[in-house]
């Protein structure tokens, strides 16, 4: 009986399945691997006891650990710029100028003329600006007027009775602290609002008013004071010093009085003080009339 090759193939791999199978079948079974459950901390106290007499305890929370620190790389070197090559520039411009030898170049012409000792205006130094001329009757050490006793300062406002200055680069805040000091000490004498220690004003009176060329340094109760005084003229609320020199015609002294007038139109006051230039009340009228105590025989 003969078999053929296909046949044979096929019965021997019937038998390799056969075989196989009971050897896996033999092998041992395999043990299921055990997961190790997480251990719970409990933390350390007394706990609660349940009905049944259990102890309760609060679960700990897992420790948290910080990260080491890890140092930081240090920065590169900022890479070196490059150099920049010499284009010789510099040669060629040494070879493009031109040597002076003295013939060919035009003489230069000195800007300033040396004095040649033999006039014409040669030679002489340019005229200094001189010095301003001050006032002959106020003392220029308190408050700085022309000969025509005005500031040099420009006209800030104008009405038709007197011209306002700003008291700032004429007259010394020394000055100006003493005046503003005396005039609120009469003030609270009189039971009168004080002044405000800006603006501070040089009025200097025009010709149409009792008297003409007179000065003023004046300050004010508040803004409405301030705007009826400049703009029209309307002081109900006066609060100024007038300066009384002693000598008008500026030969013998600058001695500087301080005549003072306050007044208030709503509560019927006017008074005037004199102080003299050491700062001592000398009475409660007009400078003129303590200084010219026969002025009413005059």
């Amino acid at each position: 009986m003969r078999f053929s090759i296909s046949t044979f193939f096929a019965f021997t791999l019937v038998l390799t399945n056969l075989f196989g199978a009971s050897a896996w079948a033999s092998d041992p079974p395999k043990k299921a691997e055990v997961k190790e459950e997480p251990k719970i901390i409990y933390v350390e106290e007394a706990g609660e006891l349940g009905r049944r007499g259990n102890v309760y305890k609060r679960v700990a929370k897992p420790k948290f650990e910080e990260p080491e620190p890890v140092a930081k790389a240090p920065f590169p070197a900022p890479p070196e710029p490059p150099k920049k090559e010499d284009s010789g520039k510099k040669d060629d411009a040494k070879k493009e100028e031109k040597k002076d030898d003295g013939h060919s170049a035009e003489p230069k012409k000195d800007e300033k003329k040396k004095d040649d000792g033999h006039g014409g205006g040669h030679g002489k130094e340019a005229k200094k600006s001189q010095a301003p001329a001050y006032s002959a009757v106020y003392d220029s050490a308190v408050i700085k007027l022309d000969v025509n006793h005005r500031p040099f300062t420009p006209v800030a406002f104008t009405n038709a009775y007197a011209d306002y200055f700003v008291c700032h680069k004429t007259i010394t805040a020394k000055y100006r602290d003493t005046v503003l000091a005396e005039m609120n000490t009469f003030a609270d004498r009189m039971g009168l609002p004080r002044a405000q220690d800006m603006p501070c004003m040089i009025k200097v009176a025009k010709a149409n008013t009792k008297f003409p060329g007179s000065l003023y340094i004046e300050f004010y109760v508040d803004d409405k004071a301030e705007k009826a005084c400049i703009k029209m003229g309307e002081c109900g609320a006066t609060r100024l010093m007038m300066l009384h020199p002693k000598d008008k015609t500026g030969k013998k002294s600058q001695e500087l009085y301080r005549s003072y007038v306050l007044t208030d139109e709503k509560k019927f006051r006017r008074a005037n003080f004199c102080v003299s230039p050491a700062g001592q009340l000398l009475g409660e009228k007009h400078c003129y009339v303590v200084l010219n105590p026969d002025w009413l025989f005059n």
